[in-house]
C-alpha cells in the first residue's frame, strides 16, 4: 500500500487516469470475449421489483458520483482525502474484473421492449448498446457509490444537509440499478458486501499507518 501511495503521490491526477483507462480497457475487452459460460444471476424477488424508465436518471447519476467528489476535492487540493476514496474505489472495481474471469454471469431479466421517445427511452436504449447484460455479479455501479459515499461523507464532518443528501444519493443510485433491470437483487447486495469488506481493511490498515507515523 506504502508504494502505491508513493507513486499516487507523484502525480495524483495521472494516477487516477492511467488506472482507470486500464480499468476500462479490461471491461471492455471481456465483454468481447466469445463462448463464454455465463451464469444467470436470478432472485424470485426480482420479479417483485417493477420496471420503473424514470429511474434511468438516477442511474445515470451514477457518472456524476464519479466525478463531483473529485473535482470538489481537486479544487481544494485535498490529495490524501482523495486517495482515501480512489484506492477502495479502484479495489472495487478490479476485484470484481478478477470475480467475473472466474465467475462469468449474466441476466436475464432486462426489459428490451423500450417504448417511447422521450429521454429515459434514449438513455435505456443507448445503455443496452454499449452494456450488455453480462459481468453483473457484484455490481460495480453499486460497489463504487456505497464506497464513494461514505468515504466522501467522512470528509465533509459537519455538513450534516450534504450527508444526508448523498446517503440518499447512495440509495437512489442502489435501488435504481434493480428498477431498470440493469442489476439482480443478488448484483446489489454482492456489491454491498463487497464495498463494505474492501472499507473495513482499508480504514482499518489507514489508521493503523496514520498512528503509527
Amino acid at each position: 500500500m506504502k508504494n502505491i501511495k508513493r507513486i499516487y503521490d507523484k502525480n495524483p491526477l495521472k494516477f487516477i487516469l492511467e488506472v482507470y483507462a486500464v480499468y476500462l480497457v479490461w471491461f471492455f475487452a471481456m465483454e468481447k470475449i466469445p463462448n463464454r459460460n455465463y451464469h444467470i444471476v436470478y432472485s424470485k424477488l426480482d420479479d417483485y421489483i417493477p420496471f420503473y424508465k424514470p429511474a434511468i436518471l438516477m442511474y445515470s447519476s451514477w457518472f456524476l458520483m464519479l466525478v463531483i467528489p473529485f473535482v470538489y476535492l481537486l479544487k481544494r487540493k485535498s490529495y490524501d482525502n482523495m486517495y482515501n476514496i480512489i484506492i477502495p474505489m479502484f479495489l472495487a472495481m478490479y476485484i470484481s474484473l478478477i470475480i467475473y474471469v472466474i465467475y462469468p454471469t449474466a441476466l436475464d431479466i432486462r426489459v428490451t421492449d423500450i417504448t417511447g421517445n422521450d429521454i429515459c427511452a434514449w438513455i435505456i436504449k443507448g445503455i443496452h448498446k454499449i452494456d450488455p447484460p453480462n459481468n453483473v455479479c457484484p455490481s460495480i455501479h453499486v460497489s463504487t457509490t456505497v464506497i464513494i459515499d461514505n468515504q466522501f461523507r467522512k470528509i465533509l464532518k459537519n455538513n450534516g444537509k450534504l450527508k444526508v443528501l448523498f446517503v440518499l444519493w447512495d440509495v437512489g443510485i442502489c435501488v435504481s440499478t434493480m428498477l431498470v433491470k440493469q442489476h439482480s437483487i443478488i448484483d446489489v447486495i454482492c456489491g454491498i458486501i463487497l464495498a463494505h469488506a474492501i472499507l473495513f481493511v482499508f480504514n482499518k490498515k489507514q489508521k493503523f499507518i496514520n498512528h503509527v507515523l
